[in-house]
This record gives structure tokens, sequence and C-alpha cells, in this order.
């Protein structure tokens, strides 16, 4: 069973026009069969559409990157024939993203925008999340986002691609590239380690939408006798449009 990771890089989240499309072909050992980086043409060329992006401070790695041959620069149609001829030749049956239902929609939405073919209406697409929750997300997971301070603005534990890399290789350096080939590198290292924990390619694991984490939670009402009083509601449900509290 062959299988490709995939990753893109997009202007905005809402109108996300790509700009960048990496992905790796490995077998279902994990082993590389193939590989690609493409720049699309229309993106990088409409400097005020590209320097929308989060990331656009990044235009100079991909220039060194074309530069030394390594990614290829075309429109956004012929790159979407491309990844479908690879599909083909390599046998490629399923699909996996980090996150993948956003890339799902990149794809659908500049695939509707160029009038093009979109390489995955003829396989699945699968999210790698989903296996790190179910696979490597655990106890030992949260105490490590606990010693390092691992969390989403939200206060939950962090599940990002970048986080998970980092838990299973130990290296709390880490940075990710966020650019769409070495994305797809370090998610394929996260997908074969859950296969090396249990993992069946040909199964479908639901991510979850967050990871929560239990911290003390303190009401603080100052009353107007001036006496603090401190109530912990970590457990308790509070009805925003109502709330009593009796004091005694």
């Amino acid at each position: 069973m062959n299988i490709v990771v995939f990753d893109t890089e997009t202007t905005s989240l809402e109108k996300p026009f790509c700009y960048n499309i990496g992905y790796v072909i490995v077998n279902n050992l994990g082993e590389k069969i193939a590989e690609k980086d493409f720049v699309v043409e229309q993106i990088w060329h409409n400097l005020p559409l590209f320097n929308t992006a989060y990331y656009a401070e990044k235009r100079p790695l991909y220039i060194s990157a074309m530069k030394a041959r390594k990614a290829t620069m075309n429109k956004f149609g012929y790159i979407c024939q491309e990844m479908i001829r690879d599909f083909k030749k390599y046998d490629v049956e399923a699909a996996f993203a980090y996150n993948s239902s956003f890339d799902e929609k990149v794809f659908a939405f500049n695939c509707d925008w160029f009038k093009c073919s979109n390489p995955f209406d003829t396989i699945p697409v699968k999210d790698i999340r989903g296996f790190a929750h179910q696979f490597i997300i655990n106890k030992d997971y949260k105490e490590f986002c606990e010693i390092n301070k691992y969390f989403t603005e939200s206060g939950n534990y962090s599940s990002t691609a970048e986080t998970v890399y980092r838990y299973i290789t130990g290296d709390t350096d880490f940075i990710e590239d966020h650019t769409a080939l070495s994305d797809s590198e370090i998610e394929t290292d996260i997908l074969f380690y859950c296969v090396d924990n249990g993992a069946d390619l040909t199964s479908d694991y639901c991510a979850k939408k967050s990871i929560t984490r239990n911290v003390e939670k303190i009401l603080h009402i100052k009353t107007a006798e001036q006496i603090d009083y401190y109530f912990d509601y970590t457990n308790i449900k509070i009805n925003k449009e109502k709330t009593e509290i009796k004091l005694k």
C-alpha cells in the first residue's frame, strides 16, 4: 500500500489561495518513493495577494529552493495534473495530512477557482491529527506539555504538528518550517510513529476538537462589606445567563 502525505501553504484561512504544495509518497513501511515541492505561479507573481500570507516573510526560502531546483514553479492546474499522474504511477491508495479538513478545503477552493481537476477526488483523505490523538496524546504527552508549557490560547493542551513532533523526537527546540514539503516530511514521521504504536493505515481515526486540560478555576467576589470570597469552580458548569451563588 503506497500513500501520499501532503501539505499546503495559503494566503489566508477564509479564501485560501494556495502558493505552495508539497507531498511525499511512501510505502506502508514509511520508505520514501517520491517527493515534490511546487510553488504556484499565479499566486507567486501576484505580490499584493502573496504578501497577505501569514508566512510571506518565507519568500526567500522558496527563491533559494527554486534556484537549487529543489522546488518547481508551475500553474495550479498543471500541478494538479502532475499529482494525478504521480498518484497513478505510484499506485497511491490513500492521502494523509495533518488537520486534513483544511487542506481539502484548499484544494476544493483552488480547483474551483482555477477550473481544474482535484487530485483528491479519487482517493480518500485521512487526518493525521486523528492518528496522533489516538496513539500519541496520553498521560506522558500531557506531562510533556505541562513541563514545557505547550498550551493553546484557551488553555488546553497543544496538539499541533510542531508540538507532537517535539514530543516524539524529544527535540524541544524544533521549529516547524511552515513550508509544504518540509511539513509533509515531519507529518510523515508522526504518522508512522502512530503506525509503530498500533495504528492501521487503512483505518480512519477521529480528531478531537481540543485536548482538555483541567486547571483550577477561581471565582473572586468582592462584597460591599469589603469581604473577599473565592470559589473553586473547576468542575462546575456555570450558566452564563443566570448564576446564583448563596453565601453562608
